[in-house]
């Protein structure tokens, strides 16, 4: 079964290279959110047609004079400024909805990134690993011999055959982590080949043109419910004007004149109470909406701040290691090797230099995901 995780993690290689971009491509294809969000915004445009939702007119007969029965009709209508306003408000929730749905894609275009940066990263961990293990089973191998020509002792003869162990398993875990991770971004982008994924490094290609945070999806959702709010505002006054209502019907003799059998009415709206009670309540969501936006845009800076501040000192780090630190550990492992080959240390000394030197390599990966991770927060808070 390991194997076989082992060969599936690294089928792909031979294929074609998935790029972040094509990656991010197909989940705004593919993922059930990215439909959800496009029927939301279908929902709310369907729904401005509904706006000018005037009652279905009412058709009765009766014998007014109890002579003869005749037929009427009755209109009953809400003050024209309603419907006016109640497709304004239609118009602003889907507009809302609109951006919701670029919300929802920004998210997507977030998460993709992160389930890339992790498949990037167990691969990056699984070359490690294999070099490593490579290494230790070389050196295994030759203690063994050393050991039955008594050139070593029984003690480090079975420290290496732990390390080389422990190495072995380690680099079998990440083979499975590879694959697992893998088949999250296949699954989440709908991707049916993931094919291969270029190699894990620090992307600072266009880093400081990621700035500000006005195009954020989330926080013009917030503007833009505030727009909502506002004309939910004027539709709650318009409530409180006068209802309309236009009728025919004969309610005199038979041969009576048409001009008299016609009738309208006026709604008076006396409960005062109840129609500034709505509109307060408009209001209230109106401040509360503002509230939001301001918060939001109040902690979208805090995170961008945040964010710039992670990727500067990552990024310090990766040029660190690469400039010096991994340099230094590759030269420990070739030193190393070289003194153990000429008898200088011991299989102990050698694991144990061996040992810092590969966790330099495993520092500079973490620093490498901190960077990219960093980045992938800047991207999102930009709305890109």
């Amino acid at each position: 079964m390991m194997v076989g995780l082992t060969f599936w993690a690294f089928s792909a290689y031979a294929q074609e290279t998935t790029t972040p971009e094509a990656a991010i491509h197909a989940a705004l294809q593919n993922h059930p959110l990215a439909h959800a969000a496009a029927f939301d915004a279908q929902a709310k445009k369907y729904a401005e047609k509904t706006a000018l939702n005037i009652p279905n007119p009412e058709i009765n007969t009766e014998s007014p004079t109890g002579g003869f029965y005749t037929i009427g009709v009755s209109q009953a209508f809400e003050f024209p400024t309603v419907y006016a306003r109640q497709k304004q408000v239609a118009k602003a929730e889907t507009s809302l909805a609109k951006t919701g749905q670029l919300v929802q894609e920004n998210d997507l275009r977030f998460n993709v990134r992160t389930f890339y940066l992790e498949a990037q990263l167990a691969v990056f961990h699984v070359q490690q690993w294999a070099q490593r293990d490579s290494f230790y089973q070389a050196i295994a191998t030759t203690a063994n011999r050393q050991f039955s020509a008594g050139e070593i002792d029984f003690l480090q003869k079975t420290m290496l055959e732990n390390e080389a162990g422990k190495v072995r398993l380690e680099r079998l875990g990440m083979d499975i982590k590879a694959a697992t991770a893998r088949q999250q971004l296949t699954t989440f982008t709908g991707l049916s080949d993931l094919g291969i994924l270029p190699p894990l490094r620090a992307d600072t290609a266009g880093l400081n043109a990621i700035q500000g945070f006005a195009e954020n999806p989330s926080l013009r959702f917030e503007q833009q419910s505030v727009q909502v709010a506002a004309e939910q505002i004027s539709l709650a006054k318009s409530r409180a004007l006068p209802n309309l209502s236009l009728g025919y019907m004969n309610q005199a003799a038979r041969n009576s004149p048409i001009d008299y059998r016609f009738r309208a009415s006026i709604g008076i709206p006396l409960w005062a109470g109840q129609y500034q009670g709505g509109i307060n309540a408009a209001k209230a969501e109106n401040q509360a909406a503002q509230a939001r936006s301001e918060g939001e845009s109040q902690a979208l800076a805090l995170q961008q701040q945040r964010s710039r501040a992670d990727a500067l000192m990552a990024l310090a780090q990766v040029q660190y290691f690469e400039r010096e630190a991994l340099p230094r550990s590759q030269a420990l492992i070739t030193a190393a090797q070289r003194m153990r080959e000429a008898g200088q240390i011991d299989y102990l000394a050698l694991l144990r230099i061996l040992d810092e030197a590969y966790a330099t390599q495993r520092e500079y990966a973490t620093q490498l995901q901190a960077f990219n991770t960093a980045r992938i927060q800047m991207l999102y808070l930009a709305g890109q």
